[in-house]
């Protein structure tokens, strides 16, 4: 079901492209089930009918906006997005001119794993509701409160400034409140452990890092051309995954982004392997905040 925000970001996307304002549009597309979207860049006015907004427009674009950078491209941003694009414009990544920034009144995205859980069956439909989440199965169609299957980042989102974007669509958001203290609860509940245990902890987590580099692909402010901290797929440390290999290069590559990092947590998102690599990045934004 289309919605009328989705409606309202496409005609715009539409008239963006039709007049010369942008050469392209990065938005969603729908992907091979209710419960995914992929990145998309429509390039001609036709284009922005398959650009989706829903309550699973997780990843994050600012990556994907980059490898376009040189060109005028307008983009559709929920306030995760817009803080890893702030931060690439600092970086002079980005050139402002190039971009027109549209900002989404984002209700927060909902985890698509406590989606599934949440249904009676396989989803087959996703739909919005007011505060709720109407989910379709084979036999069944149930409503579940958006709030309580919102991904971990969004219940303590910091939000945006209004005067970041272009223009605004849907309820622009108030201004960004302090940061919420449950943002670091997880950090926190790790930090009560004892010295052993908090070794043990991380240890069993990175005993089963592959190193796929998916988190450093997927990172917005990973931008290097060539990253020392990247090993060869033959490499022999590589292929031998050695402890103290996994843990210098995940340690390593959180210092270098300790003050780049927005905490969109896409790196823990598309690890095969589901370790926590955000608390490590989440740790440092919060020594960072008590200096």
């Amino acid at each position: 079901m289309t919605t009328a925000l989705e409606t309202q970001l496409r005609s715009r996307a539409h008239d963006l492209l039709a007049e010369g304002v942008v050469e392209l549009f990065l938005g969603y597309r729908q992907g091979s089930n209710p419960l995914r979207v992929a990145p998309f860049v429509a390039r001609t006015p036709l284009e922005t009918a398959k650009l989706v907004w829903n309550a699973v427009c997780v990843p994050n674009l600012a990556g994907t906006l980059a490898k376009h950078a040189g060109q005028r491209i307008g983009v559709a941003l929920k306030a995760c997005d817009a803080q890893s694009v702030r931060e690439l414009l600092k970086l002079n990544q980005l050139e402002r001119s190039r971009l027109y920034l549209i900002g989404i009144g984002c209700a927060g995205m909902a985890d698509p794993a406590a989606i599934t859980d949440a249904a009676p069956g396989r989803v087959t439909g996703l739909a919005e509701a007011g505060p709720d989440l109407v989910l379709t199965t084979a036999d069944d169609v149930v409503r579940r409160e958006r709030g309580t299957l919102l991904l971990t980042k969004c219940a303590t989102c910091t939000g945006m400034p209004t005067d970041f974007c272009d223009e605004w669509l849907g309820e622009a958001p108030p201004a960004p409140p302090a940061v919420p203290a449950e943002r670091f609860a997880a950090v926190q509940a790790l930090a009560t452990l004892a010295p052993p245990e908090r070794l043990a902890f991380w240890s069993e987590h990175l005993s089963r890092c592959t190193l796929c580099y998916a988190c450093q692909t997927v990172c917005p402010l990973c931008f290097c051309k060539e990253c020392a901290l990247t090993l060869e797929r033959d490499h022999p440390r590589r292929q031998a995954r050695e402890p103290m290999t996994i843990f210098a290069y995940h340690l390593m590559r959180a210092y270098h982004l300790a003050d780049r990092c927005t905490g969109c947590d896409e790196c823990s998102r598309v690890c095969p392997e589901d370790i926590p690599l955000n608390l490590i990045c989440r740790k440092l934004e919060q020594d960072r905040s008590q200096v």
